[in-house]
């Protein structure tokens, strides 16, 4: 509808990059089913690999007005002076969600509780009970084709290296299809974007975001 589209929360499709601790910067889509969030991970790590879910939202007004009625809706955050000036407004929307973990190897995968909040151009996401934020920006179209190039070859390296199972080696296939349909629907931004050398994220220009002081922890 005309007024779903009008609400951020539901227009966050598409590719982004966040700091996912001391695995470094990783890439995720993010897609919707009905008003279901789902942050697909393009690149991965040892403990949730790429083609997992890393979190999902569910959007849908229904829940929204229940936790209204419950006293559980979360209330905006509510920034300090300075983050104000920062990002240009003085409150945060966010909603409930959930984020994927695991332990190396992806064993043992369970779901956290967790809280989506945008930040203008930006937005996060954090694993509550780990007391974990990731922050994600949109990618340069120099940044995106390098992560999905390298993580491309990574998954010939390693299918050289080792033999599997049917039944990996198809979830393997499919894994590799979907990173190059990524790639080739991300292709066109070089034509669409000027990419500064070394930039990260195209938003605001503002390529050490990360490294920002004054956030709303």
């Amino acid at each position: 509808t005309v007024a779903r589209s009008c609400l951020p929360q539901f227009n966050l499709d598409g590719l982004w990059v966040g700091k996912y601790g001391d695995h470094g910067y990783e890439m995720i889509n993010i897609t919707y089913s009905g008003d279901t969030l789902i942050a697909y991970k393009v690149t991965g790590d040892k403990n949730v690999p790429k083609g997992e879910v890393s979190f999902q939202v569910d959007l849908t007004m229904e829940l929204q007005q229940q936790q209204a009625q419950n006293n559980n809706i979360l209330q905006p955050i509510e920034l300090s002076e300075d983050a104000t000036r920062q990002w240009g407004t003085k409150h945060l929307e966010r909603f409930s969600g959930k984020g994927q973990v695991a332990a190396e190897g992806f064993v043992n995968n369970q779901w956290l509780e967790g809280q989506l909040i945008l930040v203008g151009d930006y937005f996060s996401f954090a694993w509550v009970p780990l007391g974990h934020q990731v922050f994600f920006g949109r990618p340069s179209a120099e940044l995106t084709l390098k992560m999905l190039n390298a993580s491309k070859e990574q998954g010939g390296a390693k299918k050289q290296e080792s033999s599997s199972s049917p039944q990996k080696q198809r979830k393997e296939a499919d894994t590799r299809l979907y990173l190059q349909r990524c790639l080739e629907e991300t292709q066109h931004l070089e034509d669409d974007y000027h990419v500064e050398s070394g930039g990260l994220f195209m938003s605001h220009e503002q390529h050490d975001y990360f490294a920002q002081d004054g956030c709303f922890e």
